[in-house]
Formats: structure tokens, sequence, C-alpha cells
């Protein structure tokens, strides 16, 4: 079971689905993003990529935002996603998409899924994706960069990844990226210079 740490719902337990990929980020490190991003957070609209159990999501609309559009290819995972969205009576603030995070881009610049840009982005892809090698490493990275190059002025984009992972040729790629480590867990967010 999860908890949300703060806002409308604080104290309420949703479910983990039963998918061995899904890792949900702890509770101190979701409290400390939220905290970091508290300000961001009213009104927004998020994009939960690799969504999993949802509580990223689901914790930032306790915590004032507006919308969430969920990104879990895995079937299992989003039907927990929609039950605890249910569960919080959220589910009207809630768009789940069964697709592969790689088919966002497109999905999004084509404009074929009428989707809100985002002012927040959690990006949590398996651990694997980061660890296995150059190729799903440097493929999973571009993907995190491009999105965040699709936030709305004075939004910010989390990943989560194994602690310390992210390279100095990686992070460069994001001038003013930062890092917070949390057990064995790196969260790493940035928020776009304004030109």
């Amino acid at each position: 079971m999860l908890r949300i740490t703060g806002g409308e719902h604080r104290g309420r337990k949703l479910r983990v689905p039963a998918v061995a990929a899904t890792r949900p980020l702890v509770e101190r490190a979701r409290e400390g993003v939220m905290n970091h991003l508290r300000a961001e957070l009213p009104g927004a609209v998020v994009w939960d990529i690799y969504a999993g159990s949802g509580i990223l999501g689901l914790e930032a609309l306790s915590r004032g935002a507006a919308q969430v559009v969920a990104v879990e290819k895995h079937g299992r995972a989003a039907q927990q996603l929609l039950e605890n969205a249910q569960l919080l009576r959220v589910d009207d603030r809630v768009r789940i998409l069964r697709i592969d995070a790689h088919r966002l881009l497109e999905m999004f610049t084509g404009g074929a899924a009428e989707l809100p840009r985002p002012d927040l982005i959690f990006f949590d892809p398996p651990y694997a994706d980061f660890r296995n090698g150059a190729p799903v490493r440097a493929k999973v990275w571009s993907l995190f960069c491009a999105l965040g190059g699709l936030l709305a002025p004075g939004g910010a984009a989390v990943v989560h990844t194994p602690k310390g992972i992210l390279d100095e040729d990686e992070r460069a790629v994001l001038p003013g990226i930062e890092q917070r480590d949390y057990g064995s867990t790196s969260l790493y967010w940035w928020h776009p210079t304004e030109n």
C-alpha cells in the first residue's frame, strides 16, 4: 500500500499493481518532490510518464494540480491506476494512455491525441532502462529531454533513477538540472531557463 503524503487526500492509502517493473517512489522522496514543486502544483497539468500505480500524479492532484495525463503501457498497472483514481474520486481529472511512452512525443506534436501542454512532468522508467547499456539508456534519456522541451513556461520535469547514474554528458543536455538523493534513488529535476 502507498500513502498520499499531503494535500486534500493526505493519509489515504492506495494499492500498488502486482507488476514486476513497478517500483513506486518511496514516501520520503515523494514528499520531497512535492514540497520542492509546491509553487508549481496549483492548477498544473501533470504528465506522469511510466505512471505505474499513479501515485505521483495522484499526489499532485491532492496538492492542487488540475489534471493528470498518465502514461502506462501495462494493462494491470493501468487498471490499478484507474481504481486508485476512482477511490480518491478524481478519475474525471485523470486521463490514462495505455501506450509505450516513446509514442507520446509524436502524439503530442502530431496533435492526434489533443493533449494539454504539461506544466509538470514526472518520468519514472524502469531502472533497467538506465542500467542495461547505451542504446536503451540513450533512448530513454533522449525521450526525457525531448519531453522537457514541451514544458509550459515556469514548468519542471523530474526523473527518478538509480542513485547518481546520470553522467556529466547526460546532465549537460539540460543546463541547471538538480540532483537529490534518497537512499538508493536519485531524483533529478529541471526547470527550463526562460528566454
